[in-house]
């Protein structure tokens, strides 16, 4: 869970605010309202919300963001480990999330029947997802922004668009998992993250890339393939990346912008299985076999625009021994640009 603290600079020392308006907590237990292509499919619903649009809490929460219009983001990651299916028939789009019969260890399911993914199947669907908290509003419920896609999110950085449409940038932090932007379709208000475009990209070996557009009618996605709508895409962006043709990543964590360049970084932590018999093996953007060190990727949008369909990227830099192929670090994850570049 979340939680909100109210400090003060008091000459030069920081102090909490006690008692704070704005200071609570935000917990697996807090009611939130589901928004966008998701909110009421029938993948999202269960037998406490048969609506399928109010989820209760949010967990494993990691990075983070922020919007223009002065919310917080936070992303859930490894919401897989508090369930289990012991059912013996794992559905194939929650073996694809990780849910197993043996789950994290947590035993959540032993207290509170919703995490037994074997029966309440939909509950799993209704968290991975980008929570909009307001720090300032303690009335306004969180908001599951379901437009920009459910996965082992790791962040979501921002960029802002000539247009003033917004672009975030996310990562999925499982080992041959994608990165992924959402764009916004109106330009920044308060509800610019219920409508928009998701994309994955795909890192072709000549240094230029594409962002493959998820959405019906594009790249292979239709009722076909088992994706008639956007609800269904939002909900599995794995299995729709995967018919896309985006790249698999050696484990995407935290992704930064440059605030002069606008270009974005994205650390790879590692990914010791690749390029095992019978799994993926070295591509361009992820170019060693059985990396235990992990790399660092930039990208720069064509034309400078966030909003832009394509761009060019390098390997900017290679975790591990100075001696033979990289430098001295090893499974990167957290990043940041401050206001001055560094």
């Amino acid at each position: 869970g979340i939680s909100v603290i109210e400090v003060r600079l008091h000459g030069n020392r920081w102090r909490v605010i006690r008692p704070s308006r704005y200071a609570r907590r935000v917990t697996a237990a807090t009611p939130m309202r589901i928004t966008g292509p998701a909110a009421g499919h029938v993948w999202m619903r269960t037998a406490a919300d048969p609506a399928g649009r109010t989820a209760l809490g949010t967990m494993s929460n990691c990075a983070m963001g922020y919007t223009p219009w002065g919310t917080y983001l936070t992303c859930e990651e490894n919401v897989q480990f508090y369930f289990v299916n012991r059912s013996g028939r794992v559905p194939a789009l929650q073996q694809r999330y990780g849910i197993t019969a043996r789950g994290g260890g947590y035993r959540w399911h032993e207290f509170d029947e919703r995490f037994d993914a074997a029966r309440h199947p939909n509950e799993p669907n209704r968290f991975g997802w980008v929570v909009e908290i307001d720090p300032f509003d303690p009335t306004r419920p969180p908001l599951k922004r379901t437009a920009m896609g459910r996965f082992k999110h790791e962040g979501a950085a921002l960029s802002i668009a000539p247009d003033r449409r917004v672009a975030f940038y996310m990562s999925d932090d499982e080992r041959f998992e994608y990165v992924y932007k959402f764009v916004s379709r109106d330009p920044a208000h308060r509800d610019a993250l219920e409508h928009g475009t998701l994309y994955a990209a795909r890192f072709d070996a000549d240094g230029t890339g594409v962002w493959l557009e998820l959405a019906p009618g594009q790249n292979g996605l239709d009722a076909a393939a088992g994706f008639p709508t956007q609800a269904e895409i939002c909900i599995a962006p794995r299995l729709a990346g995967e018919i896309a043709g985006a790249t698999t990543m050696d484990r995407p964590e935290w992704i930064a912008v440059h605030p002069q360049t606008g270009e974005a970084y994205c650390a790879l932590s590692h990914n010791e299985t690749r390029g095992q018999p019978g799994g993926p093996g070295p591509n361009p953007a992820n170019p060693r076999s059985a990396n235990v060190y992990g790399h660092i990727i930039r990208w720069r949008e064509r034309g400078g625009d966030p909003t832009a369909t394509r761009f060019d990227w390098d390997v900017f830099i290679l975790g591990g021994d100075p001696a033979s192929t990289g430098d001295a670090f090893g499974s990167p994850d957290g990043l940041w640009v401050d206001g001055r570049g560094l």
